[in-house]
């Protein structure tokens, strides 16, 4: 071979290949450093950022001890009477207390209202009254009144009862009972 044919081909694809191939080497090893760099700045992104990727059981017993307020509101009545043609008028007295038989006060404020539950007609008036004084009836029951829990209370209501036979639409006699409820509840503290 002559020489001058070795140089011609040696200068040439020797070097262009080498240097071709150091330059995709160099390439990878950049977009491997670049990709790393970034995979760890996406980590310590996620941690101060304050998202866990665990996750957690967390239990919490609470331990109380606590007294119920004792409501305590006592109705007294007096035993039942009896309304004929004859005997047309009768008064029924009931109390209520806010204190029972130990004498022990109720614990919590209390509202309540008085309901006369009858089916009677025209012929018979019911007329409500505490101490004297009218309460109004609105269809057949009172509007909330309040009772302390500060100190021992009785009010004292009698229902006046008047039968009048002429203003009745039936020929018989009215067999029928008047109920009276009172309905309690406790005042929002």
């Amino acid at each position: 071979m002559n020489k001058k044919q070795n140089i011609k081909y040696s200068n040439l694809p020797i070097i262009n290949k080498g240097k071709i191939y150091k330059e995709e080497e160099q390439k990878n090893s950049n977009s491997k450093l670049l990709t790393g760099i970034i995979v760890t700045f996406i980590i310590v992104l996620l941690l101060f950022c304050g998202y866990s990727m665990a996750k957690a059981i967390e239990e919490v017993i609470i331990k109380g001890q606590a007294e119920f307020a004792e409501p305590i509101l006592v109705v007294e009545n007096n035993p039942s009477i009896d309304i004929t043609a004859l005997k047309n008028y009768g008064v029924y007295t009931f109390k209520v207390k806010n204190y029972n038989e130990q004498n022990k006060i109720t614990q919590t404020d209390l509202k309540y209202y008085i309901e006369i539950v009858s089916d009677a007609d025209k012929s018979v008036n019911l007329e409500l009254y505490q101490n004297e004084n009218k309460i109004n009836l609105t269809n057949n029951r009172t509007e909330y009144m309040e009772i302390s829990k500060n100190e021992k209370q009785e009010r004292e209501y009698q229902i006046r009862i008047t039968y009048d036979k002429s203003k009745s639409n039936s020929i018989d006699d009215i067999i029928q009972k008047i109920q009276v409820k009172i309905h309690t509840e406790q005042v929002k503290a």
